[in-house]
């Protein structure tokens, strides 16, 4: 043993030299952090340490090709803790080595998802096609909407209550009233979902017989006048 040690001394001098820190030397050559201690200190000092016991340290060109790999996924929509809980690393150090290159999702990314919505996805298929949150998708395509609601659309010339409202320059629980009192005329279809669906041509000869004021601007028939001037002047 007491021509080995020399030797071991030399080594643990060159591994902490190397940047491996006292606890790593002493847990992959099975003694206690006081001898590695006790044999080296007096030749050093020594470089920070680079390499921890419990920690692994990584080639610059493997710390490199994963960083893309998370800047990619998260450019894709994917959220922070999900790149982070793949790779078993703190989300901080995907943060940390992400952020220069955002925004996240990227932009081409966000229009993708603003188009899927005013085609009538829903925020759910859109999160689960991206492999992201339904809160991600709807923050980031809030300032391109209002978005017409999920489902199929109704064929050229028929409308709901929502064109219904639209028609009649008012609001939908307005037109969702009128529909419940009978205020309007009786429906020309019913779906099979219970959906109450009219042809437009009913309900413009309805807006045209009832005595609902004239606007002076645009020609347009509404039961507030004041109401649909303040919207077209919002529009």
């Amino acid at each position: 043993m007491s021509q080995r040690r020399p030797h071991r001394a030399l080594e643990w001098l060159s591994r902490r030299h190397d940047g491996e820190s006292v606890a790593l030397i002493a847990a992959r050559d099975g003694v206690s952090e006081e001898t590695v201690r006790n044999a080296t200190s007096p030749y050093g000092p020594f470089p920070r340490p680079t390499r921890q016991l419990g920690r692994t340290h990584l080639p610059d060109e493997v710390i490199d090709a994963r960083t893309r790999r998370w800047v990619a996924a998260r450019r894709n929509g994917e959220p922070i803790t999900t790149v982070a809980a793949r790779d078993g690393v703190a989300h901080q150090l995907v943060s940390r080595h992400t952020a220069p290159w955002g925004p996240f999702p990227s932009e081409e990314v966000a229009q993708q998802w603003t188009a899927s919505r005013h085609a009538g996805r829903s925020l759910a298929a859109i999160a689960e096609e991206y492999g992201t949150t339904i809160g991600k998708v709807r923050a980031s395509t809030r300032p391109f909407g209002p978005f017409r609601p999920p489902g199929p659309r109704l064929p050229d010339g028929v409308v709901g209550v929502k064109g219904l409202a639209q028609m009649a320059w008012v609001s939908h629980p307005t037109a969702a009233r009128w529909v419940r009192t009978g205020r309007t005329p009786a429906p020309d279809f019913v779906t099979a979902t219970g959906r109450t669906v009219w042809q437009a041509a009913t309900i413009a000869a309805w807006l045209r017989d009832s005595d609902f004021a004239h606007c002076p601007d645009c020609g347009a028939r509404c039961v507030s006048l004041s109401w649909h001037r303040a919207q077209a002047h919002r529009a």
